[in-house]
């Protein structure tokens, strides 16, 4: 697996002059997970294809970096857990040939309630109940969590497997294609409406288990937890098939950034050549790409992995349709996400952990439903506080990513202002630590002293480190008003040029889909 023992520094293969004269049928431009995942379908289809990766890495937000003095701990800056690669393409791809394994998390999720007792999602949820009962959640509590979950098991189904077929492969259906699908006015409002507070209340009436819940609708999203569309972000994010375990989470072996590596080295095995640190100074649709470094490398067709408003501002102005143009221009990016990426001496102990599970799960540590509403209210306003962080320890199922005897935690924390430029992040960004820090000791008291480095990242790093406008790790907010249909197409309407990133159908997360559908469009396109 040499590009994973590189960390995806895969470099140049030869002399950027020499890589320009050569003839390409598509240039790939980016090459996150999404972009790989395009080149590997394209050139297993005998095409000449050429990846361009402005850093020095590939990956994107799915990659491994070393951010500590002790290069020993591995850490993928943005994603941190796997659940909605899809099988498909892993399969066709035969990515765990190519080095992808995964830990599924059990429990999936582990939240404490703060009154001593937690709440433990296994995959089995008989295991579930038995410990809700255990910890004396009545029968009530136990049925209206299993209703709530069957729920999103119901939409899952019809939209994944229903009688539309599955509607992630391929363009969007249109919205009142998958309202027939649906059938159901509750299942309906849960796809386009609804928020997930109100979706929870339906079903659970303890506020505890509530508090253990609200997160999953507003992860990654401009919005609290009584915002109408926030119970589409949870859906959005329960439509996988881990191992064929269902709609469940887990860590890839080695590292997040592992995923992105298969990827490459499956699109590299199929002919299609990488190159790192070769960034794109221009897009010229119809005739290829031009680098910083003035090369010119020709292609008919071009796939942008890059956010669309990073891609257009490739393009000149006079090739891009003015309706375009201002479709991208108000597309919505909006991210309120702080990541806290820590080196760690130990775990931390968590006060509700009777029986050592926290570590084995992704731990959800949260205020209540209006303590998360507020939160956000905070943050619009233009304040930091953390109503809801997500906390995984990788080293917990994998130990190949610290040192011996050390651990890693990561943890995806909001609410933090959107509109913070580098230097007004700059003067907070301690404030942020202090803040997301506070909210896990309020669960786990030693946090802190189990820390021997950490790194924080706000919207504006992960806009200059990654590339993602505005920081937003779906390229573009995942509530409905962009969802399904109003997401990207994967065709521009400028000829020779596509998107495959996380802007198009079906959205964000690492998933790979898009990449595979934008392959196929191009392949389609090629026939015709």
């Amino acid at each position: 697996m040499e590009i994973a023992a590189a960390l995806g520094r895969v470099g140049l293969p030869a002399p950027l002059a020499e890589l320009a004269r050569r003839e390409w049928d598509a240039i790939v431009v980016g090459g996150g997970h999404n972009g790989l995942t395009a080149a590997a379908y394209l050139a297993r289809a005998g095409k000449r294809v050429l990846v361009l990766e402005r850093r020095e890495q590939l990956g994107g937000a799915c990659t491994l970096e070393q951010p500590f003095d002790d290069e020993r701990f591995l850490v993928s800056p943005c994603a941190y857990v796997v659940g909605l690669l899809d099988p498909l393409v892993v399969g066709e791809l035969d990515l765990e040939r190519h080095g992808y394994r995964v830990f599924p998390a059990d429990p999936n999720l582990w939240c404490p309630l703060g009154d001593g007792r937690s709440l433990a999602q296994f995959i089995d949820f008989g295991q579930t109940a038995e410990r809700m009962r255990r910890d004396g959640f009545t029968e009530s509590d136990i049925r209206g969590l299993a209703a709530y979950e069957e729920l999103f098991a119901r939409a899952r189904a019809l939209l994944r497997a229903g009688p539309g077929g599955d509607t992630w492969v391929g363009s969007s259906p249109p919205r009142e294609r998958i309202e027939e699908i649906l059938g159901d006015p509750e299942l309906i409002s849960l796809v386009f409406d609804e928020p997930i507070a109100e979706t929870i209340e339906r079903y659970v009436s303890n506020e505890a288990i509530a508090r253990a819940l609200w997160g999953q609708g507003v992860i990654g999203t401009y919005a609290g937890p009584r915002d109408p569309g926030t119970a589409s972000v949870k859906l959005m994010h329960h439509q996988g098939d881990l191992q064929g375990l269902g709609s469940v989470w887990g860590y890839v072996e080695g590292g997040m950034g592992r995923a992105s590596f298969a990827l490459a080295e499956a699109a590299r095995e199929a002919g299609a050549v990488l190159a790192s640190g070769v960034p794109v100074a221009r897009i010229m649709p119809g005739e290829g790409v031009e680098t910083e470094s003035g090369d010119i490398f020709r292609a008919a067709t071009v796939v942008s992995n890059a956010d669309p408003k990073r891609t257009l501002a490739l393009v000149d102005d006079e090739r891009i349709p003015r309706p375009f143009a201002e479709r991208v221009g108000a597309w919505m990016t909006r991210s309120p996400v702080i990541k806290l990426n820590a080196a760690l001496s130990r775990l931390p102990a968590f006060d509700a952990d009777s029986d050592g599970l926290a570590h084995r799960a992704m731990v959800s540590v949260a205020g209540s439903v209006d303590e998360g509403q507020r939160a956000f209210e905070t943050c619009r306003e233009g304040g930091i506080d953390i109503g809801f962080a997500e906390i995984y320890f990788q080293s917990a199922y994998d130990p190949s990513v610290a040192p011996p005897g050390a651990q890693t935690m990561s943890v995806f924390a909001q609410y933090c202002p959107m509109d913070l430029d580098a230097e007004a992040w700059e003067a907070r960004r301690s404030d942020a630590a202090t803040a997301i820090f506070d909210r896990i000791a309020e669960r786990a008291p030693d946090v802190r002293d189990c820390v021997t480095d950490y790194e924080v990242l706000g919207p504006p790093d992960v806009e200059q480190r990654i590339g993602l406008t505005g920081g937003q790790i779906f390229q573009g907010d995942a509530l409905p008003e962009q969802m399904w249909d109003r997401r990207l197409d994967y065709r521009s309407p400028i000829p020779g040029l596509y998107l495959c990133g996380a802007a198009t159908h079906p959205g964000g997360s690492v998933i790979a889909l898009n990449g595979r559908n934008a392959a196929f469009a191009v392949l389609d396109d090629l026939d015709a």
